[in-house]
């Protein structure tokens, strides 16, 4: 999977560019942050500030619409995404979104899926047991991740996910016994591989993502180098 739409280890992050080039590739499944500019309108952002990815500065949340369709990223020189737009391409292209809502937007942003009949194609993340609790409550049927870190976490959440099937996701660093213990209760593993992983993968030309999931049994990788890691998988 791709993080933040990268798939080459670039800046394209949360591009429609980018997105549009790596499904030339296969990867049709990609991470991506949802933010809510001044006038309710959602965009594809990582930071709260416009300073880091676009041409634009400040932050998001005090700019109007009007303003915000001025402001183009500096990769790519394309205005800034709105999630309407990535909805749109996601429903034309069959492709499979994972949303990171970085703010107390859940029933908007999953409103927003549900217009576009996208539900069936989304994973929602979630990385506390409050946001876990608040996604639960929206009625739809999107895929849930939540982040188990040890086997309280994991009790809590199979507590609260009674009637509905999650997904986990696991650290890479966090102990094997952890990666094992979810496995054996039938939860499918969400990870990611940027840093050291991708690194070295970057060297041995992406042998290190064979030895990394060989011992944890992923579901979904996330990733920077999404096309490698997967020519390396599907071998």
């Amino acid at each position: 999977m791709s993080h933040r739409g990268v798939f080459d280890g670039n800046s394209l992050e949360n591009s429609l560019n980018g997105i549009r080039q790596a499904l030339v590739f296969g990867i049709d499944f990609f991470e991506v942050d949802v933010r809510k500019g001044g006038d309710g309108e959602l965009y594809l952002l990582h930071d709260k500030s416009l300073d880091r990815t676009t041409q634009g500065i400040g932050l998001l949340e005090e700019k109007s619409e009007e303003e915000l369709s001025q402001i183009l990223l500096k990769e790519s020189g394309e205005p800034l995404p709105k999630f309407s737009q990535l909805l749109q391409f996601a429903l034309n292209q069959e492709i499979y979104l994972m949303l990171d809502v970085k703010e107390p937007i859940l029933p908007e942003v999953m409103e927003a899926v549900r217009s576009f009949g996208l539900s069936d194609r989304c994973l929602l993340l979630t990385f506390d047991r409050e946001r876990a609790t608040e996604a639960l409550k929206i009625s739809d049927e999107f895929l849930i991740s939540v982040l188990v870190n040890n086997s309280d976490d994991l009790n809590f959440y199979q507590g609260l996910f009674s009637e509905r099937k999650f997904l986990a996701y696991v650290s890479k660093d966090a102990p094997l016994d952890l990666f094992q213990l979810v496995r054996n209760q039938s939860i499918q593993i969400v990870t990611d591989v940027m840093g050291t992983v991708e690194a070295n993968a970057q060297l041995d030309k992406g042998r290190s993502y064979l030895v990394f999931q060989e011992k944890r049994h992923a579901s979904v990788i996330v990733s920077d180098f999404p096309i490698l890691l997967q020519e390396r998988l599907q071998k």
